[in-house]
């Protein structure tokens, strides 16, 4: 998705077909520090729990390759 938002869809099915529109996209990993502490372990603290370190470290990787 990240890369339809920014270059439009890939698929050349859709009605963003080759419609760039620049869109920065994030991972909820990476919105962390935006959300407030309480909302974020009531909807995120276990998904978080679950995740390793290494695993939360190459999805916030990919996100900044992929802008």
């Amino acid at each position: 998705m990240a890369q339809t938002f920014k270059e439009g869809d890939p698929s050349y099915a859709g009605p963003l077909a080759g419609v760039a529109l620049g869109l920065k996209s994030y991972h909820i990993l990476e919105l962390k520090d935006e959300i407030p502490e309480e909302l974020w372990d009531d909807n995120m603290g276990m998904v978080e729990l679950e995740l390793e370190d290494e695993v939360q470290a190459e999805i916030k990787g990919v996100m900044a390759e992929v802008r």
